[in-house]
């Protein structure tokens, strides 16, 4: 898949024409997908080139403005009268597994997040399929200034929470502060921009909210845009719940979800089943759909079964063979889509330590068996950032299946016939089964042994984001990641930078390298394109050669699977094996 060329000369020779705005750069740019550092050459030429006062209009919003009026060909729910609406306003999903967490800044997990966009709000979110526009979530309008380093957002005065209490711009802070200072699994995606939310974010009035920034950041928007993270939570719930060893409610929250969404929780039983039903003080407009159920259904077979039947209306988890055959069911859609998301073999760093036997396991690993057999097609051998992502870097030579070669940097570093090694998936994914099971048969060939455990994927989730040291995890754990946001450091911090360990963040097997981590700061701080290129290549070659982190195999494109009769359905890059729940709709038949 190659990226798709950006005519970034034209923006160029229009800035030095005085024909751009640093507005006008800022909308084309991010619509076009141009990286953050090149973003932010284009305004310093616009500095540059401009000796006139910055007019009004230049003043205002560095994000395209909201539009009240949908579209002729919007899918929205605005637009009921013109459509064949069905009579049958649920909606059905199939989960793989439970969720353990419903802390919404706490768990770093999609499919508790897919329930977050329907029960919590952002403040904006993703448009589309665009990882760089945006649209109303809790904020209707938002505005940065021209240094980028002031973002306001004005949310509606008749906001509410689920618990009655109402959501004014002191309740966004207090969630934006209990998310910095609680410190779990998704906190980069502030800790990045703001220091001391107390001082750092502004109360302006009762429905206005800023945010202050020490330095320009184009990034902030896709940030506060991501779906792991930033969701706006009820401060009075938070102190109803809160006890000394608790200040931040967590365990409250982590099985009660009390946001200011479209839906509400009305049964939980994370193991099971979700029920959400419509909220009928939402600020907003009211979603086509009255009632969610989000069923935990771990058998591939069952899954496709219940979708093929109509029981459920979304699946988004299935095996590539499944997809394909599902192709040519009419009362069926199967809804590809370009994904960020890499898939990887995590090592564990204090169980593994010699580099040599981390590059001898990835040279054992059976990449072209697992994305031409396994996925038919439907991924390729990618390292640990995804070649659409900014700041992606094409040198970085990727690894291949050499059985003599892993043997012989396995005995460099002491291991051999008899030794065996224990590796950690989640079940309901038989893709995964199968990747690990080759895996297995390729070190079985060179006499090592490889202890596949299956367990299920709410077990592996609580184990991936708790405290429990290294020394008591397996050497390898089977998962994948894709960013918060278009971004190649967002990509790698949390997964693999050592402040990220354990419930700060999802390095999962404690990996530590000072020499990765300096490379990471200086993806963080790339002032230029050539510079984050530069510093993500060289964070990826340690990462993949010099010391290992995982056996980074595949990316893939993702595919949702929707009954036949549903609208308005888009996947995001970003937002993956999620649902837009508040533009989806049901045609009658």
């Amino acid at each position: 898949m190659q990226r798709r060329p950006v005519p970034l000369d034209r923006i160029w020779n229009d800035v030095n024409a005085h024909q751009l705005s640093r507005r006008d750069v800022l909308r084309k740019a991010m619509y076009l997908g141009i990286s953050v550092p090149i973003i932010t050459t284009l305004l310093s030429a616009c500095d540059a080139d401009d000796d006139d006062p910055v007019d009004d209009e230049d003043a205002e919003a560095a994000e395209p403005e909201t539009d009240d009026e949908p579209d002729e060909e919007d899918d929205s729910v605005a637009d009921d009268d013109d459509r064949n609406l069905s009579d049958d306003r649920e909606f059905g999903i199939a989960f793989t597994g439970g969720i353990p967490d419903q802390d919404p800044q706490s768990a770093y997990d999609n499919q508790a997040s897919s329930l977050f966009l329907a029960t919590y709000e952002m403040l904006i979110r993703l448009d589309g399929d665009s990882t760089f526009e945006y649209q109303p979530m809790l904020a209707q309008e938002w505005e940065a200034n021209d240094e980028l380093t002031e973002f306001t957002f004005v949310i509606p005065d008749n906001a509410m929470f689920h618990d009655g209490t109402v959501c004014d711009a002191d309740a966004v802070k207090q969630s934006f502060v209990r998310f910095h200072q609680m410190g779990r699994g998704p906190v980069s995606v502030i800790t990045r921009f703001i220091d001391d939310p107390e001082e750092e974010i502004e109360v302006v009035d009762d429905v206005t909210v800023r945010f202050h920034t020490e330095n320009p950041e184009p990034l902030f928007l896709p940030a506060i845009a991501s779906a792991y993270g930033p969701f706006v939570v009820s401060p009075t719930a938070m102190e109803e719940n809160a006890t000394d060893d608790d200040p931040w409610a967590h365990e409250f929250f982590s099985q009660n979800m009390v946001g200011t969404g479209p839906y509400m929780v009305t049964e939980a039983e994370p193991q099971e089943r979700f029920i959400l039903d419509r909220f009928d003080d939402y600020h907003g407009d009211a979603p086509f759909f009255d009632r969610i159920t989000a069923r935990v259904v771990p058998e591939d077979p069952t899954r496709r079964s219940l979708l093929e039947s109509g029981e459920i209306n979304g699946v988004a988890v299935l095996p590539a063979d499944d997809l394909d055959a599902l192709e040519d069911d009419p009362n069926v859609q199967v809804v590809d889509y370009d994904s960020t998301q890499t898939n990887w073999i995590r090592i564990n760093h204090a169980l593994i330590e010699d580099p040599n036997a981390k590059l001898g396991f990835a040279y054992a690993f059976p990449y072209e068996s697992v994305n031409n057999d396994v996925y038919l097609g439907r991924a390729y051998q990618q390292g640990p950032v995804a070649d659409n992502l900014v700041g992606f870097d094409p040198s970085i030579e990727l690894h291949e299946t050499d059985l003599d070669r892993a043997q012989e940097l396995l005995e460099e570093a002491g291991y051999g016939e008899g030794d065996t090694f224990t590796l950690m998936y989640a079940g309901g994914d038989a893709p995964a089964a199968a990747t690990v099971e080759l895996f297995q048969a390729n070190l079985a060939q060179i006499g090592i042994t490889l202890e596949l455990e299956q367990v299920d994927r709410s077990a592996i989730i609580e184990l991936n984001y708790s405290d429990t040291p290294p020394e008591d995890r397996p050497h390898f754990n089977l998962g994948g990641w894709w960013p918060d946001y278009n971004d190649s450091w967002n990509q790698l911090y949390p997964n693999f930078h050592s402040e990220s360990a354990g419930s700060a963040g999802s390095n999962s097997m404690f990996y530590d390298n000072a020499d990765f981590d300096a490379y990471l700061d200086q993806m963080r701080d790339a002032e230029t394109e050539e510079e984050l290129v530069e510093a993500t290549g060289n964070a990826v070659q340690v990462l993949m050669w010099d010391d290992p982190g995982g056996i980074f195999y595949q990316q893939i494109v993702r595919s949702t699977c929707l009954s036949g009769n549903i609208r308005g359905f888009v996947g995001n890059g970003i937002y993956i094996a999620a649902y837009n729940f508040h533009e989806m709709w049901r045609e009658a038949d």
